[in-house]
This record gives structure tokens, C-alpha cells and sequence, in this order.
């Protein structure tokens, strides 16, 4: 009974590795296998783009490296809709604009422009957006038809927050060590419930001026600890 069970365990698991799709790298080398049925990725290396197009039920794609330097070539995947891009070398995002479903765009710690950003033609599609720690300085990609419901923008060179008084679906804003001062153009925000503003340039009276129109969002760093740091008592 038990040569019989190992015996048709075996043959169940050779079944399924023959169902197993290898993606290489653009040396050839096998950087894993994987079930066709996938709807999650993620590479350290830069796969072949070719060896991805197998994959039509994929929904999330890490490419985290600074190996990957270009998407052009990217297969179509009908069904993605969330790409990393975090330390990757990428600055071209045009060719991401064929991906319809695509509704979360992840760009931290990279060298992207608010030119670079203009490639990408869409972001009013988009649900959630990270650049923490990117070159850019300009929310104005965002355009007015603005979707957005989660915002990193954390080390960023942003100082003006008016062209956010367009996404009114905005939930999450992180601004932590930005320049920004000014947090009246998020007064009319009211779907907002979470603010990060540790390290930046807004002042102890800011906030309580923006809680006296918004005063359910949590904001971190609270009241008390920005005024602990203003008077040394930190």
C-alpha cells in the first residue's frame, strides 16, 4: 500500500512540474518555474519578457532591482494591475500605458523626473501611488481627474499640495521630509483619514488649523510630539 501511495505521489509531482513555466534572464539562465495559473512575480533579475507572456492570469509584478534599467519589450499581461518598480533603474514609463487594468504604480527610491513621470499618460487611473524617495517635485501628472485613494510622496522635493484638491478619493497621504507648508488645498478632502507629515515643513499651527476643518484624520506625527520638538523638550 505504501509503494503504491509513493508510487502515484511521484507521478503526481512530475505531472505538475510539467506544468511549471521557466522565465530566464537575457543570458538564458532559469531564474525560477512557475504555474501558468500565477498572478504574482517578482524578480531580483531582469527576466526575459518574452518568457512572461505565458502568464495571462498575472495580476502583480516586483521588477525591485537596479538591474532593470528598460520595460520596453514587456509582455502584454491583460490582467496586471500592479507593477514595483522600487530601486530599479527604470526612467522610461511609456511603455506601461498599454496596461488598461493597471491601478497601482510602486516608484520608490528611484532617479524619476517630473519629466520621466509625463511618459506614463494615465495616472488618473491609477488607486495608489508611491514615489518616497524620488527626484520629482510637481504633482501636477496627477491631472484633474484624479483617482488616487493611497499617496507616498516621503523624501520627495514636493512643496505644493493644490493639485491634490482634485483627488478626492485620497485616503492615505505620506509627506513625511518634504518642504511642504501650506495643508489648505487638502481642507476639502473628506474621504482623507490618514496623514504623514514626520520630517516635514509644517508647523505645529498648521496643524491645528487643518484640524479645526478636518478634525477626524490622523495625523502622525501628532500635535504634541511636533510641539515637544519645537521647544527642545523632545
Amino acid at each position: 500500500m505504501r509503494k503504491t501511495f509513493l508510487i502515484l505521489y511521484f507521478l503526481f509531482a512530475c505531472s505538475q512540474s510539467n506544468h511549471l513555466i521557466p522565465v530566464r534572464n537575457s543570458e538564458g539562465e532559469v531564474l525560477g518555474k512557475y504555474p501558468k495559473e500565477i498572478r504574482w512575480l517578482g524578480f531580483e533579475n531582469n527576466p526575459s519578457w518574452s518568457d512572461l507572456s505565458a502568464f495571462s492570469e498575472l495580476e502583480v509584478l516586483e521588477l525591485n532591482s537596479k538591474e532593470i534599467k528598460s520595460l520596453e519589450g514587456l509582455s502584454d499581461l491583460p490582467k496586471l494591475r500592479s507593477i514595483h518598480l522600487s530601486g530599479s533603474s527604470v526612467k522610461d514609463l511609456s511603455p506601461l500605458n498599454r496596461f488598461a487594468k493597471l491601478d497601482s504604480l510602486i516608484l520608490n527610491q528611484t532617479e524619476l523626473t517630473d519629466q520621466d513621470l509625463n511618459k506614463y499618460l494615465y495616472w488618473n487611473r491609477l488607486t495608489r501611488i508611491e514615489l518616497t524617495d524620488s527626484k520629482i517635485s510637481n504633482l501636477g501628472f496627477l491631472g484633474s481627474g484624479c483617482s488616487v485613494r493611497h499617496l507616498q510622496l516621503k523624501h520627495t522635493q514636493i512643496k505644493d499640495l493644490r493639485p491634490l484638491e482634485h483627488c478626492t478619493n485620497l485616503i492615505e497621504l505620506y509627506l513625511g521630509g518634504t518642504q511642504v507648508k501650506d495643508l489648505s488645498p487638502l481642507y476639502g478632502l473628506t474621504n482623507l483619514v490618514h496623514l504623514q507629515l514626520d520630517g516635514s515643513d509644517v508647523s505645529a499651527k498648521e496643524i491645528s488649523d487643518f484640524r479645526k476643518i478636518q478634525p477626524y484624520v490622523k495625523i502622525m506625527p501628532g500635535l504634541r510630539k511636533i510641539f515637544s520638538s519645537e521647544t527642545g523638550l523632545d
